[in-house]
């Protein structure tokens, strides 16, 4: 009785680590100007990058109000992004980035005034 128990219960574990929520990643980072002073207000748009075809689509799309200039893209898994920062009268702001199994940074991004 014990022993089939025990089988029981060993063959079920597999079942139970399958169904483990899947892990999410982060990239954050800090929107400045030539100045060095923190941009408050800018918009993100991200997008799913599919590097064989070279298609992308839009997965996240807000807006980031932070005395600091920093945000932080949440919830995303091991895939290649295109984000794509946004803020009036400054230069546009592209970087590829890609997810393995860790959170990522963009570091400081420095935005030109545009004229």
């Amino acid at each position: 009785m014990l022993k089939r128990i025990l089988l029981i219960t060993l063959l079920s574990i597999p079942l139970f680590a399958a169904q483990s929520p899947k892990e999410t990643f982060t990239i954050w980072g800090r929107i400045l100007d030539n100045g060095f002073s923190p941009i408050e207000s800018f918009s993100i748009k991200v997008f799913e990058l599919n590097t064989f075809t070279n298609q992308k689509k839009i997965i996240q799309d807000f807006k980031v109000r932070d005395n600091n200039g920093e945000f932080l893209i949440k919830n995303l898994n091991s895939e290649t992004y295109l984000i794509e920062i946004t803020v009036e009268n400054y230069t546009r702001y592209s970087i590829i980035k890609t997810l393995g199994n860790k959170n990522e940074s963009v570091g400081e991004i420095v935005l030109q005034k545009t004229w």
